[in-house]
C-alpha cells in the first residue's frame, strides 16, 4: 500500500507527519491532528498539539471559547483505548438540550466546517496518552476502513514516537550503573543477588535503582521496569 510505504521511508520528521497527513486526506478527511491527550487538570489545548493541519490560532481560539478540561470527545477518550466517532452537529444539539446553549468550542469546530471527529488514542514508547484527531464531514467509517485507519496511525506513531525517542538513546539519562541494576532487576534479581553479580553493596544498588525510580517518575520497582521496558531503555 503506497501510504505504508510512505511512512516506512520517511527520512525525517517532516517527511514523516506529512505521511500522517496524506493518511487523513485519503480517508475523507479534511485535517488530521496528533496532540497529547488533555488530562483533567490540563485547562488549555493549544499547548498540546504536536502536528496539526489547522493552524495554531484556531486552537487559540478553542481555548478562548472553553476549557477543554471538560471536552466530553477527550473525557471519554481517557478512559478507552479504542477508537470514537463523534457527530460534532449531534453532540451540540445535545449540549444544548441539556444547557440551553451551544458549546461555544463545539460551534467553532462546526463553524469552520468540521461537522465529524474520529479519534484514535495512542501510547507512547513512555507511557504518555495521545491522541490522533481526524476532522472533517464524512460519515462514520466501516469497521474495514477503520480497521485501515488504525493501522496506518499507529505505524505513522510507532515511527514519530520512535524519531523523539531513539532505541539507541537514553532520553532520561540513566547512568550505566543504573542501567545494569535496572536489567537485573527486570530478569528478577532481588538486591542482594544484583550486588553480588555486579560485586557492589547492596546498599549502592538500591540507591541506583532508586534513582532509576525517580528519574522514570515511577513509584515501585514493577512501575519500573514496565516502563523502561515501555521506552526500550531495556530489552
Amino acid at each position: 500500500m503506497p501510504l505504508y510505504d510512505a511512512i516506512e521511508s520517511a527520512s525525517c520528521k517532516e517527511t514523516l507527519v506529512a505521511a500522517f497527513f496524506r493518511v487523513s486526506a485519503e480517508f475523507g478527511f479534511k485535517a488530521a491532528t496528533l496532540l497529547k491527550l488533555p488530562s483533567r487538570t490540563d485547562h488549555t489545548v493549544a499547548e498540546l498539539i504536536l502536528e496539526s493541519e489547522l493552524t495554531r490560532d484556531f486552537f487559540e481560539r478553542c481555548d478562548s471559547l472553553g476549557d477543554v478540561s471538560k471536552c466530553p470527545l477527550y473525557e471519554a477518550a481517557r478512559g478507552t483505548i479504542l477508537p470514537s466517532y463523534w457527530a460534532l452537529d449531534q453532540l451540540a444539539e445535545h449540549h444544548a438540550r441539556l444547557s440551553q446553549t451551544v458549546n461555544p468550542v463545539l460551534q467553532h469546530y462546526l463553524d469552520t466546517g468540521l461537522r465529524a471527529t474520529t479519534l484514535l488514542p495512542l501510547t507512547s514508547l513512555d507511557g504518555s496518552r495521545h491522541i490522533a484527531r481526524f476532522d472533517g464531514v464524512a460519515p462514520k467509517l466501516s469497521r474495514r476502513s477503520l480497521n485501515d485507519l488504525v493501522a496506518l496511525t499507529m505505524r505513522f506513531f510507532d515511527s514519530y514516537d520512535r524519531k523523539r525517542f531513539p532505541m539507541t538513546a537514553n532520553p532520561v539519562g540513566l547512568t550505566e550503573r543504573e542501567l545494569e541494576s535496572l536489567r537485573w532487576t527486570a530478569m528478577g534479581k532481588t538486591t542482594s543477588e544484583i550486588s553480588r553479580i555486579v560485586g557492589l553493596s547492596e546498599h549502592t544498588v538500591n540507591a541506583y535503582l532508586n534513582n532509576a525510580i525517580r528519574k522514570l517518575d515511577c513509584t515501585n520497582r514493577t512501575q519500573l521496569v514496565a516502563k523502561a521496558l515501555r521506552m526500550r531503555l531495556i530489552s
